[in-house]
């Protein structure tokens, strides 16, 4: 990610290192993440334990296109009741993925579920899909966790699997 987006770093890649080196770089690693969990990231005296993009974009100050459809969305979207999921790295992965589809059809097909290509025949899957309403209303969580119900965002309603509401012949 930082390399996509021309960012200056220092990679280490500690799986490739000879033994000796492996073990210097672990124990430095577990100066700053005591855990020594992979990758760590480390933006100045802050860091990051995991893959966290959308973290570290935010370290950075660096600003994508998926933050700006996150925050047109969430405009549009709270003043209907439809919220988007607490984990942010959840939700900008779906965000991420619904761009990807926008690129690749024309149009943001729900990322969790096989689009077609046409648009007719993928009308009800359009992001937000018809089936988002019923789905949060019954679950408090649409089919991919995007959309989310104020109440499951603080847990007032179990996170259960969603089921697919979507008809076998258009799957």
């Amino acid at each position: 990610m930082l390399e996509d987006l021309s960012i200056e770093h220092l990679g280490i890649q500690a799986d490739q290192l000879s033994e000796t080196e492996k073990e210097k770089v672990v124990q430095e690693l577990k100066k700053v993440n005591p855990r020594c969990s992979f990758p760590t990231v480390v933006i100045g005296d802050q860091v990051i334990s995991g893959y966290k993009p959308q973290e570290i974009k935010d370290k950075l100050g660096i600003r994508t296109e998926v933050d700006d459809l996150h925050e047109k969305l969430r405009k549009i979207q709270e003043l209907k009741g439809y919220f988007f999921n607490i984990d942010r790295e959840k939700t900008y992965e779906l965000l991420r993925a619904l761009l990807v589809n926008k690129d690749r059809y024309g149009y943001m097909a729900c990322p969790c579920r096989l689009a077609s290509g046409d648009r007719n025949k993928d009308r009800d899957i359009i992001c937000p899909c018809e089936y988002r309403a019923p789905d949060v209303r019954e679950f408090g969580s649409c089919y991919c966790n995007l959309y989310v119900s104020e109440e499951w965002n603080i847990g007032k309603v179990s996170h259960s699997e969603i089921p697919e509401r979507r008809q076998v012949d258009l799957i």
